[in-house]
Order: C-alpha cells, then sequence, then structure tokens
C-alpha cells in the first residue's frame, strides 16, 4: 500500500484542486466580495488552480498541502457554524473535508515537514523532495 501513497496524493490533490476550480465557477447569491474589489470566485479558481498544479509534486509544493488541509478544517468549522446559525448544512462539503483533509494527513510522507517541526523545515520548501 505505501508505494501507491505517492500517487494517492497527487491524485488527492489534483481532485481538490478541480473541485475548488468547480465550486468556486459560480456566482454566489450575496455577492459581499464584489463589494470588497474583489470577486470570490476567481479567487476560488486561482486557488484550486494552485491545487492542481502542486499536485504533480506535493512533497516539493508543502505549502500547498498545508493550504489544503486548512482549507478542509475551515470548512467543517463553517459548516458546522451554518448549522447552528441558520440551520443550513451542506453535507457533501462537510464531508469532502473531512475525507481529503484525512487522507492528507494520512497519505503525507514527512509529517514533521508538513507540521514545520522537523529538521531544515521551511515554509515551502520542499526539503523532502518528490522522487518522482
Amino acid at each position: 500500500m505505501a508505494k501507491w501513497n505517492p500517487l494517492a496524493l497527487k491524485l488527492l490533490m489534483w481532485l481538490m484542486g478541480v473541485l475548488i476550480v468547480a465550486g468556486s465557477a459560480f456566482p454566489t447569491w450575496i455577492p459581499f466580495d464584489t463589494w470588497f474589489g474583489i470577486t470570490a470566485s476567481v479567487a476560488g479558481v486561482a486557488f484550486g488552480a494552485g491545487i492542481m498544479i502542486a499536485g504533480f509534486d506535493p512533497i516539493g509544493n508543502v505549502s500547498w498541502v498545508r493550504a489544503v488541509i486548512l482549507y478542509a478544517i475551515l470548512q467543517v468549522i463553517y459548516q458546522i457554524f451554518l448549522q447552528i446559525s441558520i440551520g443550513r448544512f451542506d453535507f457533501e462539503a462537510f464531508l469532502v473535508a473531512i475525507i481529503v483533509g484525512g487522507l492528507l494527513l494520512w497519505l503525507y510522507p514527512n509529517k514533521a515537514e508538513l507540521w514545520m517541526q522537523g529538521k531544515g523545515a521551511d515554509m515551502g520548501s520542499g526539503v523532502a523532495r518528490s522522487k518522482s
């Protein structure tokens, strides 16, 4: 199973990037983003594209893996908040965040670099380079 982990990590990063790009390509029903001079859907497309590109070498692009894990955590918190505050809960988004976040934590080969605790760990330095 361990020999498939690098491929699974790449595919998971790429899939999450595609999901974020596709999910961000549609306008929201309240345009908060444009009121502040930005467009959330464009930002989402850029974020998703960055994740897809990083998916070719996730070990060398550890900051992007961290960003997806952060996104998954924020998505879970957001869905819980929505359920408590207005009674709306997107089960699919919640489930995808749990699964993707958990799989990234499980598949990433160098946990110390992921959490910036290892020797030589630097923000996005990619100390542990991919062997593919």
